[in-house]
């Protein structure tokens, strides 16, 4: 009989144990899309992260990132794919190693970048952006 409680017991404390959609710490996001390119070509498989300028030392710090298409244009991901970024004001890293197709991850290890080293550093990349509650279109990231 014991084990039977046991047993019920467990069952019952399981009860909506399952995956959530959302995570306790989530900050609300908004839709961000953009354009990169450098020496005024659009740059394939470029890589964007947004760094928040200021956060709280209890804040969950997340880094906003998207990976720009032929066209140099991207949407931002936080949490799941193209969810966008929390609204708030970010630094702007960008790294680019060249276009990716067909390469496995091994041969895109071995890539060098092909940006000058400040755009890769969010402290000396110079680039700024300002998210907003709604639709956000960022001014394009024309790289030198």
């Amino acid at each position: 009989m014991r084990m039977m409680t046991l047993l019920a017991t467990t069952a019952l404390l399981c009860v909506g144990c399952g995956k959530s959609d959302t995570v306790p710490y989530e900050k609300p996001v908004f839709p961000v899309s953009g354009g990169v390119n450098f020496k005024g070509k659009p740059i394939k498989d470029a890589s964007i992260r947004l760094h928040p300028i200021s956060t709280t030392p209890d804040e969950m710090v997340v880094t906003p990132r998207g990976v720009a298409d032929s066209g140099g244009r991207f949407d931002l991901t936080t949490y799941r794919k193209g969810d966008g970024a929390p609204s708030g004001e970010y630094q702007v890293s960008v790294s680019w190693v060249g276009p990716l197709d067909g390469l496995d991850e091994e041969e895109e290890d071995r890539l060098r970048e092909r940006l000058p080293r400040k755009y890769t550093r969010p402290e000396s990349s110079g680039i700024t952006v300002s998210i907003s509650e709604g639709m956000n279109e960022l001014p394009e990231i024309s790289l030198n």
